[in-house]
């Protein structure tokens, strides 16, 4: 998203008061995300709905934090995404998760 927290978080809330976004993810650590799922918890997020925000985003096991490679995690995770829908035929509605991603791969 930005280089902003508090920005990013105020985005963040309003995408999670959503419902038809197909895909919510932001650069951001562990601690980031344990954050902003409490804080949007406490503003009316249901918990259970944690799972639809993506953070930190990339494919998993990248551990360079250098630009580039962050810029190819995200893009490859996008890509691996993208082709699951297709594959699938999954309708722009559907709303993968981290949690399902995952578990398709998996597979």
């Amino acid at each position: 998203m930005t280089h902003n927290h508090a920005l990013d978080f105020a985005l963040a809330a309003r995408i999670m008061r959503r419902r038809d976004f197909t895909y919510f993810g932001m650069i951001g650590s562990a601690t980031k995300r344990v954050k902003f799922e409490r804080r949007l918890i406490e503003r009316g997020v249901q918990p259970e709905r944690m799972d639809e925000m993506v953070c930190p985003i990339g494919v998993p096991g990248i551990v360079d934090k250098a630009p580039p490679s962050i810029a190819l995690a995200v893009c490859a995770e996008l890509l691996q995404i993208r082709s699951r829908a297709v594959t699938a035929d999954v309708s722009v509605t559907a709303r993968p998760t981290r949690q399902r991603d995952l578990q398709a791969l998996r597979v």
